[in-house]
């Protein structure tokens, strides 16, 4: 399935706004927002696997073959963005990566990796990945269990912002050093990170 299924917290009014803003820049006019999940008593990273497992579940129960999951806090720096991602998608792959916060990544797939942030999931690989330990992040979770293949360069990152699970702001443009951005170009230094994270900034409040 095409069509984003998205994360997101309807009381983040702002970011919600964003998102859809985001969604319209980039041409996408089929999508559905699931709401986030909060587990009382429970750390913040059980409630963001959950929230990723819940569209897994119902890909899984309504036999699709495959099903594309966003954050809410999903950036694609060019217009087109997304049908970069989408014609660069591999025929074969349990998880298919916009892009990616921290991993190595040889001959375009990465064993190891943190961002959750977009991402195709394949249904040979949907009952491992609702077996995660909810305990671990569900992008630790995932380390060495599938062929995790990412677009590069990049077509999307975060955009900085509150985050959930840091329960505070966060800009992770820095970690892009070395990567190469579609719409930006390589990213080499820290003036570089920095200019992405201002273009980011400036689309995303347009």
């Amino acid at each position: 399935m095409t069509a984003p299924q998205i994360i997101s917290n309807p009381k983040r009014a702002v970011r919600v706004e964003r998102l859809h803003r985001e969604m319209q820049r980039q041409g996408i006019t089929d999508y559905k927002l699931w709401p986030s999940i909060t587990i009382p008593d429970k750390p913040t990273r059980a409630s963001i696997s959950k929230a990723h497992k819940q569209i897994v579940e119902w890909a899984a129960n309504e036999g699709i073959e495959e099903v594309c999951i966003f954050e809410d806090d999903i950036f694609f720096p060019a217009a087109d963005g997304w049908q970069y991602f989408l014609s660069n998608k591999p025929t074969e792959y349990d998880l298919y990566l916009v892009g990616l916060s921290r991993g190595d990544i040889e001959n375009g797939i990465t064993r190891r990796y943190s961002g959750q942030f977009g991402y195709f999931i394949h249904e040979r690989y949907y009952e491992t990945f609702l077996r995660t330990d909810e305990r671990m992040d569900i992008d630790g979770g995932q380390n060495g269990r599938g062929v995790f293949k990412v677009c590069y360069p990049f077509a999307a990152f975060c955009y900085p912002g509150f985050s959930e699970n840091a329960k505070g702001v966060v800009d992770y443009s820095h970690l892009l050093k070395g990567r190469e951005v579609h719409g930006f170009g390589l990213i080499d230094s820290k003036e570089d990170a920095h200019r992405f994270s201002l273009l980011a900034n400036t689309i995303g409040a347009s």
